[in-house]
Protein backbone atom coordinates (compact mmCIF):
# COMPACT_ATOMS: atom_id res chain seq x y z
CA UNK A 1 0.00 0.00 0.00
CA UNK A 2 0.97 3.63 -0.44
CA UNK A 3 0.40 6.51 1.92
CA UNK A 4 1.88 9.60 3.55
CA UNK A 5 3.06 10.26 7.07
CA UNK A 6 0.55 12.68 8.61
CA UNK A 7 1.88 12.73 12.20
CA UNK A 8 5.33 11.80 13.49
CA UNK A 9 6.89 11.97 16.98
CA UNK A 10 10.59 11.48 16.36
CA UNK A 11 11.46 11.49 20.08
CA UNK A 12 9.16 8.53 20.68
CA UNK A 13 9.76 6.84 17.32
CA UNK A 14 6.23 6.49 16.04
CA UNK A 15 3.58 8.23 14.02
CA UNK A 16 0.64 7.69 11.69
CA UNK A 17 0.20 7.09 7.97
CA UNK A 18 -2.81 8.14 5.92
CA UNK A 19 -3.70 6.10 2.87
CA UNK A 20 -6.56 6.35 0.36
CA UNK A 21 -6.87 2.57 0.56
CA UNK A 22 -7.65 2.47 4.30
CA UNK A 23 -10.20 4.34 6.38
CA UNK A 24 -8.50 6.15 9.29
CA UNK A 25 -4.82 6.55 10.08
CA UNK A 26 -2.46 3.61 10.40
CA UNK A 27 0.04 3.36 13.28
CA UNK A 28 3.73 3.25 12.20
CA UNK A 29 6.70 2.44 14.44
CA UNK A 30 10.32 3.33 13.63
CA UNK A 31 11.35 -0.34 13.93
CA UNK A 32 9.27 -1.15 10.84
CA UNK A 33 11.09 1.27 8.53
CA UNK A 34 13.72 -0.03 6.13
CA UNK A 35 17.23 0.43 7.59
CA UNK A 36 19.84 2.67 5.98
CA UNK A 37 17.60 5.68 5.37
CA UNK A 38 17.08 8.93 7.23
CA UNK A 39 14.40 9.06 9.89
CA UNK A 40 10.85 9.65 8.63
CA UNK A 41 9.10 13.01 8.86
CA UNK A 42 5.64 14.43 8.24
CA UNK A 43 4.82 14.55 4.52
CA UNK A 44 7.02 11.61 3.50
CA UNK A 45 5.40 9.21 1.07
CA UNK A 46 5.72 5.56 2.04
CA UNK A 47 5.09 2.02 0.87
CA UNK A 48 3.94 -0.38 3.58
CA UNK A 49 2.11 -3.58 4.37
CA UNK A 50 -1.00 -3.44 6.49
CA UNK A 51 -1.32 -5.59 9.63
CA UNK A 52 -4.23 -5.96 12.01
CA UNK A 53 -2.99 -6.63 15.53
CA UNK A 54 -5.56 -6.97 18.30
CA UNK A 55 -8.08 -5.04 16.27
CA UNK A 56 -5.72 -2.14 15.54
CA UNK A 57 -4.20 -1.36 12.15
CA UNK A 58 -0.45 -0.94 11.95
CA UNK A 59 2.09 -0.62 9.17
CA UNK A 60 4.81 -3.22 8.64
CA UNK A 61 7.91 -3.25 6.38
CA UNK A 62 7.72 0.47 5.65
CA UNK A 63 9.86 2.08 2.90
CA UNK A 64 10.29 5.78 2.21
CA UNK A 65 9.44 6.68 -1.41
CA UNK A 66 11.85 8.98 -3.25
CA UNK A 67 14.36 9.15 -0.40
CA UNK A 68 17.92 8.07 -1.17
CA UNK A 69 19.73 5.74 1.25
CA UNK A 70 22.36 7.29 3.50
CA UNK A 71 25.73 6.61 1.88
CA UNK A 72 28.04 4.53 4.02
CA UNK A 73 31.74 4.96 3.41
CA UNK A 74 33.17 1.48 3.19
CA UNK A 75 36.89 1.38 3.88
CA UNK A 76 38.90 -0.14 1.10
CA UNK A 77 40.34 -3.61 1.52
CA UNK A 78 43.88 -2.23 1.47
CA UNK A 79 43.24 0.34 4.22
CA UNK A 80 41.50 -2.32 6.31
CA UNK A 81 44.44 -4.68 5.87
CA UNK A 82 46.95 -1.97 6.74
CA UNK A 83 44.95 -1.07 9.87
CA UNK A 84 44.78 -4.71 10.88
CA UNK A 85 48.54 -5.20 10.42
CA UNK A 86 49.29 -2.02 12.38
CA UNK A 87 47.08 -3.27 15.19
CA UNK A 88 48.93 -6.59 15.26
CA UNK A 89 52.30 -4.80 15.22
CA UNK A 90 51.26 -2.52 18.09
CA UNK A 91 50.00 -5.49 20.09
CA UNK A 92 53.26 -7.36 19.50
CA UNK A 93 55.36 -4.38 20.60
CA UNK A 94 53.28 -3.91 23.75
CA UNK A 95 53.58 -7.60 24.58
CA UNK A 96 57.33 -7.85 23.94
CA UNK A 97 58.36 -4.68 25.74
CA UNK A 98 55.75 -4.13 28.44
CA UNK A 99 54.01 -7.39 29.31
CA UNK A 100 56.51 -10.20 28.67
CA UNK A 101 59.37 -8.69 30.71
CA UNK A 102 57.05 -8.54 33.74
CA UNK A 103 55.74 -12.07 33.22
CA UNK A 104 59.06 -13.64 32.31
CA UNK A 105 62.02 -11.60 33.63
CA UNK A 106 65.35 -12.46 32.03
CA UNK A 107 66.74 -13.94 35.26
CA UNK A 108 63.95 -16.56 35.40
CA UNK A 109 65.64 -18.76 32.78
CA UNK A 110 69.19 -18.50 34.15
CA UNK A 111 68.98 -21.34 36.67
CA UNK A 112 69.25 -19.26 39.84
CA UNK A 113 67.94 -20.62 43.14
CA UNK A 114 67.79 -19.27 46.67
CA UNK A 115 70.99 -20.46 48.36
CA UNK A 116 71.02 -18.25 51.44
CA UNK A 117 72.80 -15.26 49.93
CA UNK A 118 71.67 -12.00 51.54
CA UNK A 119 74.19 -9.30 50.46
CA UNK A 120 75.32 -7.86 47.14
CA UNK A 121 78.92 -8.97 47.74
CA UNK A 122 77.70 -12.57 47.51
CA UNK A 123 75.98 -12.06 44.12
CA UNK A 124 77.81 -12.64 40.84
CA UNK A 125 75.60 -10.53 38.53
CA UNK A 126 72.75 -8.05 38.35
CA UNK A 127 70.44 -10.81 37.08
CA UNK A 128 71.22 -12.94 40.14
CA UNK A 129 70.56 -9.96 42.42
CA UNK A 130 67.21 -9.31 40.70
CA UNK A 131 66.29 -12.97 41.11
CA UNK A 132 67.14 -12.89 44.84
CA UNK A 133 65.22 -9.65 45.40
CA UNK A 134 62.11 -11.06 43.68
CA UNK A 135 62.19 -14.59 45.08
CA UNK A 136 64.31 -15.05 48.20
CA UNK A 137 63.58 -14.02 51.81
CA UNK A 138 65.77 -11.95 54.13
CA UNK A 139 67.89 -10.27 51.45
CA UNK A 140 69.54 -6.90 52.14
CA UNK A 141 70.31 -5.83 48.59
CA UNK A 142 67.98 -2.87 47.95
CA UNK A 143 69.09 -0.21 50.39
CA UNK A 144 66.94 2.61 48.98
CA UNK A 145 63.85 0.39 48.36
CA UNK A 146 63.49 1.43 44.71
CA UNK A 147 63.16 -2.14 43.40
CA UNK A 148 66.64 -2.09 41.81
CA UNK A 149 69.10 -4.30 43.78
CA UNK A 150 72.86 -3.90 44.13
CA UNK A 151 73.07 -0.56 42.33
CA UNK A 152 76.57 0.14 43.59
CA UNK A 153 78.06 -3.22 42.54
CA UNK A 154 76.13 -5.05 39.82
CA UNK A 155 73.09 -3.12 38.61
CA UNK A 156 74.60 0.28 37.99
CA UNK A 157 72.90 1.54 34.81
CA UNK A 158 75.88 3.79 34.04
CA UNK A 159 78.10 0.76 33.26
Amino acid sequence: MQGSIVRWNDDRGFGFISSKEVEGDVFAHISQFKKGFRRPKVGDRVLFQLANEKGKLSAKTISLIGVQPIPIDKPSLISSLIGFLLLIALGTIIYLFLIKPKLFPAYKDMGFSCQGKTHCSEMISCDEAKFYLANCPNVEIDGNNDGEPCEMQHCNSRW
